[in-house]
């Protein structure tokens, strides 16, 4: 992907912030620039993002940073709103959580997506998350997936059989906000 450079009222617009006040972040040391031949100050996208970040702001997609996905994979729906639920209060708006009610739709949208992290229940209608778990790891384009299986069925068992398979981690059910907050936090540092 080619470099950006954004200019003071470029930046300003995406901070909503003044023009001025970009140019005191720039003069403070903030953000690093650099100057064109004419004499104007700017910034490289990649730049403009570690600084939006380190401010905790969002940063728009068109400084090619994309947040990270998360897949959530569960029949039941109350498990999904659940996880949903703790990944807005771990990440906010730095994450994308998307959601798969089977086996057969989870790979597709694994291929579609590319998440950095699938949260994965083992027991689900047709194809079952082993299964699944075993079709990450054999696709090249997917082996950097992180998985984290979650089940309450023989939850000794299960883990073994799921890391065996090629899970990251496994997370017996019930589990709490606590427990699943230090299992995302372990995959994607909030």
């Amino acid at each position: 992907m080619e470099k950006k450079a954004y200019g003071t009222h470029d930046i300003a617009r995406l901070c909503h912030v003044t023009p001025p006040t970009v140019g005191r972040w720039i003069e403070e040391g903030k953000i690093p620039s650099f100057v064109t031949a004419g004499g104007h100050r700017r910034v490289w996208d990649s730049d403009l993002a570690v600084f939006l970040k380190s401010l905790k702001m969002p940063v728009p997609e068109e400084l090619g940073v994309k947040p990270p996905t998360i897949l959530i994979v569960d029949d039941e729906e109350s498990v999904r709103k659940f996880i949903k639920r703790v990944l807005r209060n771990v990440y906010g708006s730095e994450v994308a959580a998307e959601e798969a009610v089977d086996g057969f739709e989870a790979g597709k949208k694994m291929t579609e997506l590319r998440p950095a992290l699938v949260v994965l229940d083992v027991l689900l209608p047709g194809l079952d998350g082993e299964r699944v778990c075993r079709m990450i790891r054999a696709d090249d384009d997917l082996k950097g997936v992180k998985v984290l299986a979650i089940s309450g069925i023989n939850v000794d068992q299960t883990k073994k059989r799921m890391l065996a398979a090629g899970a990251d981690d496994f997370l017996g059910k019930p589990f709490g906000v606590e427990d699943l907050e230090k299992k995302l936090r372990a995959f994607l540092p909030a």
